[in-house]
This record gives structure tokens, sequence and C-alpha cells, in this order.
């Protein structure tokens, strides 16, 4: 039987799509509008739209349910259950105790969002192969720019989907008949092949200064990124210690051999409201107020009235907090190595303080934490809906039902903190992208989300040098980023060779990543050893290493009866 040729619907309505779906007829292409193949192509715009697609789809696929997969299965980010809210038919229990199953949304939502995002890419890549870039005003080295983005955005997709599920089914062509697995090794192939390729014929950013704005596109430090992070977790996919290779990349990145780059000089510039012209960032979905604006998951973190803490429109949902350093007594948890998300940033350091907006783009701290007064106006108070309704919400740094104690509780000490045990002022709350007040609304959600920084560049590297047994080098690598987050470049606790180990490691990914999602905290841990053998508050550890990926959807089997479900599911 022919295949189904869905290229050139962009622009063409659903006509073809309603024939091919409703009908018994035949299947070859007809076109019901104006637009046709040879005509559609008249200008650059018409080949932006096209490269944009993925993109488009790539913005979306940043967030959402791969930030829960990524967070919310990790010691680093929870979100327990609070009173009648955020139980959701267990769901996030099960992320937490690594309990899901083939039909969990969030699992379902990644396979389906990393499979189109490769068939988006494939059409597209398809649609421009066959423009003559010459007669639309556009060159040569754009094409192979623009194909080159495409294959690299193919490949980013497919590395997603090696480290959610493991080997995928591998499409060159939206010609080919279904297909079922590869594996992982063939998958981590074609990855390699797909990016290799790709990185001499993409454009380079040339210049710190004047600094440019990100457009999303994927530039050649870019795509080295990728591929650098598929060899840096090259052990923990296919069993292959790929980490020189790894740091061979990382090195000539960090020297401008894939283009201009730089550490911010602060901590905030990568993460602020003009991030977008930081030399630090490689790749970032590009952000604006009230147009394209990438805000998917802050209000997850806040209280439903941090809006006056904030003094802007932002209310929130209450659901996600950081991982609870300590028991509901006050004392830390020295239990755990891995967790305490808090606690693991030194007192000194900067990003520690509550967090304050001074107006004009300023601003300090990167957490909500103690009584939710606005720092600039005491008469705006967070106040309780729930159990404290009517009092000024003090956010703790603990999980616990105390608003039962004499009650249900004989005291403090008595209360149980688990995932069922959550208040509405349980958590500490990240504010990694900072907002703005009622009077410079207008730049809340202007900060893009970084992707790749130049920081994970020069951690993965100074993970592959720790490997290596060069811990000193390992050290200053770290410290130089560790630096702009105190006072006058002053560490109180900088690496060394001496307290460098694998835990102190993770710390350090998790203070200079902390919700930042993407390929960070299970991948981690993943990689080093500790996803499914490690504890950490309220989780005990599966010790069983089919859960380091997860499993396929059934729809997913069910659609094409050629994939097998992964084992232990």
């Amino acid at each position: 039987m022919k295949n189904i040729n869905i290229k050139y619907l962009k622009g063409l309505g659903i006509g073809l799509i309603a024939s091919v779906l409703l009908g018994s007829c035949s299947l070859d292409e007809k076109y019901y509008s104006e637009s046709t193949p040879d005509n559609f192509f008249t200008s650059p715009d018409n080949a932006y739209a096209v490269l944009s697609r993925p993109f488009t789809h790539w913005r979306w696929y940043v967030g959402n349910d791969r930030w829960y997969l990524q967070e919310l299965t990790t010691d680093e980010m929870v979100a327990p259950r609070r009173g009648s809210d955020w139980y959701n038919s267990g769901e996030y229990y099960r992320l937490h105790y690594h309990t899901w199953s083939a039909e969990d949304r969030f699992i379902v939502n990644t396979y389906d969002g990393t499979t189109g995002g490769i068939s988006r890419a494939l059409e597209a890549k398809e649609d421009l192969s066959g423009v003559n870039y010459n007669s639309i005003g556009l060159t040569d080295v754009d094409k192979d720019d623009h194909i080159q983005q495409l294959e690299s955005i193919i490949a980013y997709f497919y590395m997603k989907g090696l480290d959610y599920f493991g080997g995928m089914p591998i499409y060159e062509s939206t010609e080919e008949p279904l297909k079922g697995r590869s594996t992982a090794e063939e998958t981590f192939n074609h990855i390699e092949t797909l990016l290799t390729n790709a990185i001499p014929k993409l454009k380079q950013k040339t210049q710190l200064v004047p600094a440019t704005t990100h457009d999303g596109y994927i530039s050649q430090a870019a795509a080295a990124s990728l591929l650098a992070q598929l060899y840096f977790n090259a052990n923990a996919y296919i069993g292959r210690d790929m980490f020189s290779e790894c740091a061979t990349i990382c090195q000539d990145i960090i020297d401008g051999d894939y283009g201009a780059y730089d550490l911010a000089d602060t901590w905030w510039e990568p993460q602020g409201f003009d991030n977008g012209l930081s030399p630090e960032i490689i790749w970032a979905v590009p952000s604006e107020y009230g147009k394209l604006q990438w805000d998917w998951y802050f209000k997850y973190f806040y209280h439903y009235n941090s809006f006056k803490y904030f003094d802007s429109e932002t209310a929130g949902y209450n659901g996600f907090i950081l991982t609870p350093s300590r028991k509901p007594t006050g004392a830390v948890y020295t239990e755990y190595k891995l967790g305490n998300t808090y606690e693991k940033f030194h007192n000194q350091d900067v990003r520690k303080k509550p967090y304050r907006y001074f107006g004009n783009k300023s601003y300090e701290g990167m957490f909500l934490v103690g009584s939710q007064v606005n720092p600039n106006n005491p008469t705006m108070v967070c106040e309780g809906q729930k159990e404290y309704k009517g009092q000024v919400i003090n956010l703790v740094d603990m999980v616990a039902r105390f608003s039962e104690v004499g009650s249900k509780y004989p005291s403090v000490s008595a209360l149980p903190s688990t995932m069922e045990d959550g208040e509405e002022n349980s958590g500490i709350r990240l504010v990694k992208s900072p907002q703005p007040n009622m009077t410079d609304i207008h730049l809340r959600y202007n900060p893009d989300c970084p992707v790749i920084r130049l920081a994970e560049i020069y951690y993965m590297l100074a993970e592959c040098k720790m490997r290596a047994g060069d811990k000193a080098g390992a050290a200053t690598l770290i410290n130089k980023v560790r630096a702009r987050n105190f006072v006058g470049g002053s560490d109180p606790n900088p690496v060394t060779s001496a307290n460098l180990d694998e835990y102190r490691m993770l710390d350090e990914w998790m203070v200079e990543f902390v919700g930042e999602g993407q390929a960070r905290r299970r991948t981690d841990l993943i990689r080093w050893g500790k996803f499914v053998t490690d504890s950490w508050w309220d989780h005990t550890p599966s010790n069983d290493p089919t859960r380091n990926i997860f499993p396929i959807p059934n729809t997913a089997i069910a659609a094409n009866g050629l994939i097998e479900q992964n084992p232990g599911y």
C-alpha cells in the first residue's frame, strides 16, 4: 500500500486531511487551495515558516511533562498532596515513588511529543530539500544551515527518546512504513551521525559584543553541545565510556571553536529579563510577554496569593516545591546524601535570599521563603486560603500538617512527613525566572528559557576531568562558575580536590541548574547510578534498573504492533 504523503499541509487547510481520514478513495495528492509545492516557496518568509514548525513544537516540548519527568521523579523537586489539592489520582505520587505505568499522561504525552517532533522535522526537511534557495533570495549556505538545523533537531528529539524510553523506531523519511524499535545503540549511532554531519554546515555565533538576541534556532555550538551531552551520558545509554570524547568537545566550545560565548558575570544574567542577550546562552526558547511567551510552569510554584507578594497578576497553583531539607521539628535531614535542596545552598550564596524585585529589571534572590509579606509594601500580604485562611503565609522548608497539632497529633515531634502531608505553606518555592511588579508588568515572561548554557559545558568538562582523575582541574572549572554566587567572589566553601566526590558533584549540578529541567536532574542521577539505588525524602529506592527508563505507552503499542514494551513493564 502506498504511504500517506502529508507534505504541504501548512497553508492548504484541512481538505487533504479529511479526504485521507474519512474516505477510501485514491491517496494521490490533491490540492484544495491555490498553494502547491511549485508556488508555495516564493520568498524567504515561506522557507522560515516551514523551518520554524518543528521549533514551535520544540518550544512546547521543552517544558510541561518533560519537566515533570526530569524533576518530580528526583530528589530535587516534589509536588506533595495539600489536603484536597494536588492528589490527581496519585499521579504525582507515582512519579515520586517510581511506580508510574504505561498509561500515565506525563509519559504518554512525552512519547507522543518526542515522535511528533521527529515527524514534523522530517516533513520540514523534505519540504525544504527541494527548494531552489537562490530563486527566493537566499543562498546555498542558508539552505545547508536550514537542513542541518532540522537534522540537529531530529537528533535532539531522538536523544530525548533515548533518554526517556531507550531505543526508538528510526525513520529517515515520512514515506517509510511503520517500523519497530531500533536498539539503544542503533539509536545512539543515528543521533551521533546526524550531529557530526550537521555541525560543520551550521552557522556560528560570531561575536560577543554587540550582543544579539537568541532566536531559538540551532547554532553550531548548540549542535556541538548536543553531541557532548550524548557522549556525556553514553555509559548510561549504551554502556560505553565516552567521557574523553565529551571533554574534547566541551573544551573546544569553551575555547570558541564553535562560536563566541562566555560565562556571565552574575548568577542572574542567564535567567534575567534580558537573558536573550547573555553571552552564556547557547540555546534558548525565546519569549516575549504578550506575544510568543514561554510561561507554562511559573504559576505551579507559587502560592494562590503570591501575586500580592510579587505585586503582580501572577496568581499561583501552589504545587511544586523544593524537596524539603528539614523534619517537622526543624532538624535537618542528615540520613540522606541526596536531596535537602534548599539546604545545599550555602547561607552566604546570594541566590538564597528571598526574592525581591527592585524595579527597572533589578532583583535579588531566587526563592519564596519565610513570611510572605511584600518586601516593598508591607500592606500587601500573601494570606492563606486553606489551613491558614486569613493568616500571613510562612513558607517553611518542611512538609507536615502543622495545623493539626493539638487536634490530630499531640505534638510537632509526632507529625509524619510524607507526600500525603503537605499544607499550603509547605516547601520553599523557586523563582528561577524573575517576576516584575505591576509597574513593570510588561516585562513579565520576557526572560527566555535557557536550554543550554555555557555553565553546563563547564560542568560537563569538570565531571569528565573528575572521572579522569583530575580533580584539581575539575574544581577550577566549577569554582569559576560558583564565584559569581558570592559577594566579591569570596566563596566560603569552594570545590577542592579533597571534597570533590560523586555526591559533591551532584550537589553542584543541583544548585546551579535547580528547576531547569531539560536534561538535568533525573539524567544526572542515572549517569551516577543513583536514580534507583539511593534514598531521599520519603523515597525508598527500588533497586530496579528497569526504572531508569519509562515504559512505552500502551497507546503507542496499540497503534503500531511492531513496537515492543520495555523490560519490567
